[in-house]
């Protein structure tokens, strides 16, 4: 069977100006993917947090932040089934190349293979965070959200900085198509409401985390 090559990363607090900037403006490998039949989430979710902390422990150059949420369906499908988003957070494109490399390097092969070998692949996507004041690990709610084919952007931005004004939030923008994703998702700790105009997908999330015994 054909390996399945996870790119991943972690959170590390840096200095000086280089790690406020990508503190404020990294890019997100997101990723989504669900466990075979017979694999149980407890199980699976154990897989990947080992793998997680594996590449913690040996970190590569440029990773800013990695979690994971549980959620109940996908952003561009109304079909319930319960599926795992990834956020892989790194400083530059560089340094999704340096997190390609380690997540199946000799240190991270085996945790990794373990999640590989019982995951089904269903798309992914790069990511770039536009604004906001959440942090991705506080978010109890993702709107993913397409653009009007004919409005300009900075109408569009404008219109979606008015629907969750005063609200903590975040604005990521796609930068890579790899799959269906929408092209935007902004993150908060409400359901927010937009216009009705503007398509878009409101859902859930949980994020991943050692169960107790």
């Amino acid at each position: 069977m054909k390996k399945l090559r996870l790119r991943m990363a972690f959170y590390r607090v840096g200095r000086g100006r280089e790690a406020s900037s990508a503190m404020s403006h990294p890019l997100g490998y997101v990723f989504w993917h669900k466990p075979h039949r017979g694999i149980s989430s407890r199980a699976y979710e154990r897989r990947l947090l080992g793998f997680q902390g594996s590449l913690r422990a040996r970190p590569p150059d440029g990773l800013v932040d990695v979690l994971s949420f549980r959620e109940g369906a996908l952003p561009w499908s109304n079909r319930r089934s319960t599926t795992y988003e990834d956020w892989y957070l790194v400083r530059d494109f560089q340094s999704l190349g340096a997190l390609n490399d380690a997540a199946v390097n000799d240190a991270n092969k085996r945790p990794h293979d373990e999640v590989a070998e019982g995951a089904s692949v269903l798309a992914g996507g790069v990511y770039t965070r536009r604004r906001g004041d959440l942090r991705l690990q506080d978010a109890l709610y993702a709107t993913w959200v397409r653009k009007p084919v004919r409005a300009p952007y900075e109408e569009f931005l404008g219109g979606l900085s008015d629907s969750v004004e005063g609200l903590r939030t975040d604005l990521w923008q796609r930068q890579m198509v790899l799959g269906p994703a929408p092209e935007f998702c902004v993150h908060s700790e409400t359901p927010i409401e937009l216009p009705e105009d503007l398509r878009h997908a409101s859902m859930r999330v949980r994020l991943v985390a050692e169960r107790r015994a």
